[in-house]
């Protein structure tokens, strides 16, 4: 272990002792080792571990030597600004970014050492699902009549995914995903298997893959996990409760030399089981490391951080948050008929707080699923009050942006074969036997280390010379924006044209998506960003039009946001806590749900359930519904709230 000892009364410089309570100072100057930092909502979570890294380099360690690991780009970045405002300094050499982008760094320079070639592709979910459909139709050939009932490749997709990121066996991933399926264990095995061999020879990872292949590096080769791991002397760790078994063996890993592992964190808000994430993470973490609480919420009023502690989840690290802000007024309980006066009330509250000189974007609509935003969205648009959901697909998940990238990527990775068959499907007389044919033709060409060129000659391109010479020249183009330029120009913007009844609009993406691969130095990095960042922003005037907007989300889709004004609808047993999470007994997850909606709330809280109940239950026993304990309204002690029944028109 790294024996990294400061001075710690003596040389805390004043920028950091003027900038922190003394609960973020105490975790700041004290934490080392193994170190596990509980950051209640609105505790200054992203200030600790700023301050944290400006102490660090203040005390001599440097910027090379300290790896923060993130669960999105953006927060990556925001710290990476903070830090170099607080210290003025350069940290251009810290590493820093998201699990996935941390070990597609590693991997980049050590594929090799598990059969990959440096230069893999990395599979975005639907390019995922389009290669385990190929294994699967493989399968399917050669068991008759059964081919009929094997599940189907979006399922398979969702246990493999759970058994990686849970390190759990296949049976148990079957057994907790989706239990009927048991019989088809040897199935799933087999195409699992045969999915892996394909990823192989297309030189291919999907997004789990990232994160095994680094760990069944670091267990198969010390050397190369003692070299790594010896660069950081210093692994910070943001958004702990979030990190699932594989990735807290990575990071676990990462840290073993110097023995520095900061996780900062809050288990209370940890929402994504579904993928894995582990809650209890933090509390085996705990046995063997140094606690620090940072409870003062400085986001939310005291009448709403009394409700929070009120509601904080019962297997929880224990805390209790305290506010510094000024009073205003208690969180409201409206009781509604259905989802229609419901959806009346929520539009009532809008207005009045838009009357009330409040920008829209400062007001929030959550739930704990989508389709019960259906009802308010209909009356939303009626009453022709603009809002925004914060859902659907990403910029790089859309149809003329894929076709684009495939472009790209068979330039970067000529054995990729999804996207050789997505590109040579672009162009006239070619389906998908013949893209497949051609794209058998080239894999040959390179595995006869033949030029590239004479695999497209060789194949049925020849019979057409301007495709044929489309590629050719394609393959001269080294950079992200002279590749899509030189595609956009010489074809797609008129098969847009002939294609999409909203071309003009795919057309602009295209070519403000020019513009930012402009800024990219290499093809490489520039396909990293594009598949492993979060969100890709497009449009220059989008953020004007969010600001005159209501946001309007699932809760899980609510994580790290907030805003002034937080409505939460149908908070009733059966759609909130969700009914096969009552009928399943797993209560735990839907208390840190509603933890997380409520604490997004800086003045004021709605919170709004029908009399009539569920309107889509999973279970139709009213009795297990009305039992207090599913009822979260019901946990709510009296002097925290005001309550307002169906008769609300009378508070509006």
């Amino acid at each position: 272990m790294d024996e990294d000892i400061f001075e710690l009364e003596t040389n805390i410089p004043e920028f950091i002792k003027n900038e922190l309570d003394s609960e973020q100072l105490e975790a700041v100057v004290n934490s080392r080792g193994r170190s596990l930092i509980i950051a209640g909502p609105g505790s200054g979570k992203t200030r600790v571990i700023t301050y944290k890294i400006a102490y660090l380099m203040y005390n001599g360690i440097n910027p090379k030597n300290i790896l923060l690991v993130t669960f999105t780009r953006a927060a990556a970045k925001e710290m990476i600004e903070r830090v170099k405002n607080v210290t003025n300094s350069d940290i251009e050499e810290m590493t820093a970014g998201t699990f996935h982008h941390v070990c597609n760094a590693i991997l980049r320079r050590y594929a090799g050492k598990l059969g990959y070639k440096n230069n893999f592709t990395i599979l975005d979910s639907e390019d995922a699902k389009d290669v385990l459909k190929i294994a699967r139709n493989e399968y399917k050939e050669n068991i008759g009549d059964r081919a009929q009932k094997l599940p189907k490749e979006n399922v398979i997709m969702k246990i493999i995914s759970y058994s990686k990121n849970t390190l759990k066996s296949l049976r148990e991933s079957i057994l907790e995903v989706s239990s009927n399926l048991i019989e088809y264990e040897n199935d799933i095995e087999y195409i699992w298997q045969k999915y892996a061999e394909i990823k192989k020879d297309i030189n291919a990872m999907d997004y789990d893959d990232i994160l095994v292949n680094t760990a069944v590096l670091f267990r198969m080769n010390k050397e190369i996990l003692q070299f790594i791991s010896s660069k950081y002397r210093y692994v910070l760790v943001d958004e702990f409760q979030d990190t699932n078994k594989i990735q807290l063996e990575i990071v676990e890993a990462l840290s073993s030399v110097h023995g520095n592992l900061i996780a900062v964190g809050d288990d209370s808000q940890s929402i994504y089981s579904f993928r894995g994430a582990r809650f209890e993470n933090v509390k085996e973490f705990m046995e063997n490391s140094t606690l620090f609480k940072i409870q003062t919420n400085y986001r939310s009023t005291p009448e709403i951080v009394n409700l929070v502690n009120e509601m904080i989840p019962l297997n929880s690290v224990h805390k209790t948050l305290k506010s510094v802000r000024n009073s205003i007024d208690k969180p409201i309980i409206i009781e509604t008929f259905d989802d229609l006066e419901q959806s009346e009330a929520v539009v009532k509250i809008i207005k009045e707080k838009l009357d009330e000189g409040l920008e829209p974007n400062e007001i929030a609509v959550l739930y704990r699923s989508h389709f019960l935003s259906m009802t308010l969205q209909q009356k939303l648009d009626s009453k022709k009050i603009p809002y925004r959901l914060l859902s659907g697909k990403r910029f790089i998940e859309t149809a003329h942006i894929k076709d684009i990238l495939s472009f790209l990527k068979i330039v970067q990775n000529p054995y990729d074969k999804i996207s050789w068959t997505r590109a040579l499907k672009l162009f006239p007389k070619i389906g998908s036997k013949t893209a497949v044919r051609v794209y058998e033709n080239i894999f040959d060409s390179l595995n006869d280390n033949k030029n590239l060129e004479i695999g497209l000659e060789t194949s049925l391109l020849k019979k057409n010379k301007n495709v044929l010479n489309f590629f050719v020249e394609l393959f001269k183009n080294n950079t992200a924006s002279d590749i899509i330029e030189y595609v956009f120009k010489n074809h797609y913007k008129e098969y847009s044209k002939l294609t999409f009844k909203d071309s003009r609009s795919r057309n602009m993406d295209i070519e403000r998506f020019i513009e930012i691969a402009d800024k990219y130095e290499t093809l490489e990095k520039f396909l990293e960003e594009m598949t492993l960042s979060e969100n890709i922003k497009v449009s220059s005037s989008r953020k004007e039009k969010e600001e005159k907007e209501v946001t309007l989300t699932t809760i899980h889709g609510s994580k790290g946001l907030e805003w002034k004004v937080v409505i939460l609808i149908s908070v009733n047993p059966g759609d909130f806590p969700n009914g096969m999470a009552i009928r399943e007994k797993r209560i735990d997850e839907e208390e840190r749900l509603f933890y997380v909606a409520i604490t997004r709330a800086k003045n004021e809280l709605y919170i709004l359930k029908q009399v009539t109940g569920t309107v889509n239950p999973y279970m139709r026993n009213s009795f297990v519904f009305m039992k207090k304990e599913n009822d979260f309204i019901k946990r709510i002690p009296n002097q925290y709230i005001k309550k307002l029944k169906t008769g609300y028109k009378r508070y509006f």
